[in-house]
């Protein structure tokens, strides 16, 4: 059962809360079951390869549904920490890496030639390989067709000599729109400007949110992108039976 957050959430909040929204439409395609309840989104069943199987939304977040399902779970548990405050060390978990929340108000006009929206089956296959081939690699099929029909979640492709050279997904949440996803044989700050460009005049008047870590932050920041806070990942290893 979904719960609305009340109250104007802070900016990592928000970020927080946009990239929980990108979850409930990549777990709706492929029929996987979630809820969002006491600020967590959470799924009791093997999520999707690079996701997590707990977000959490608000700062302060009780462990105790977590080390719950952490006794329960069959399957490896990861749990994306939004705000970086969770003690679960001491529940056997593993730090698996830190990154940032980012953030981009500004308004350009950058030039965006040669990038396209990803519209048919076929073209959201050459978009997904190129993805897997990033560094994403996984035998499942990531992202069905049937995204496309979700008027909420985009995928926009760089094309040169007919293929996907860079890439990402954008989701708009109601209050931010989301960047997510991000791929490209060459990344660099004046890419996150182009992304930035695309997604608002796909959704003007929102901010733009998401998150990353390492070099990757490094060329967002010098884009003009602002960090807000700080998120966590953590592994909870499968028990052997």
């Amino acid at each position: 059962m979904e719960q609305t957050i009340f109250g104007k959430p802070t900016r990592q909040q928000l970020a927080a809360q946009n990239n929980a929204d990108l979850y409930k439409h990549m777990f709706k395609a492929h029929g996987i079951a979630f809820e969002v309840s006491k600020g967590l989104f959470q799924c009791t069943v093997q999520p999707l390869p690079f996701y997590s199987s707990i977000v959490t939304l608000n700062p302060a977040t009780s462990p105790d549904p977590i080390n719950k399902l952490a006794g329960s779970a069959h399957f490896d548990l990861y749990v994306k920490d939004s705000f970086a405050d969770l003690p679960l060390a001491n529940s056997g978990f593993l730090q698996l890496f830190d990154a940032n929340w980012f953030r981009f108000d500004e308004r350009g006009d950058v030039n965006t030639t040669g990038w396209e929206k990803v519209a048919t089956p076929s073209q959201l296959k050459h978009w997904e390989a190129a993805w897997k081939d990033g560094g994403n690699q996984t035998a499942q099929t990531m992202f069905p067709s049937n995204l496309l029909d979700d008027t909420e979640i985009t995928f926009w492709g760089y094309k040169q000599a007919g293929s996907y050279t860079k890439g990402f997904i954008g989701n708009d949440c109601g209050h931010a729109t989301g960047l997510s996803n991000v791929f490209a044989n060459t990344l660099c700050p004046h890419t996150y400007h182009e992304m930035a460009q695309l997604l608002q005049t796909w959704r003007p008047q929102k901010p733009v949110v998401g998150y990353t870590r390492g070099q990757a932050l490094e060329h967002a920041l010098q884009a003009g992108f602002e960090s807000t806070g700080d998120l966590r990942v953590w592994l909870k290893p499968v028990s052997p039976s």
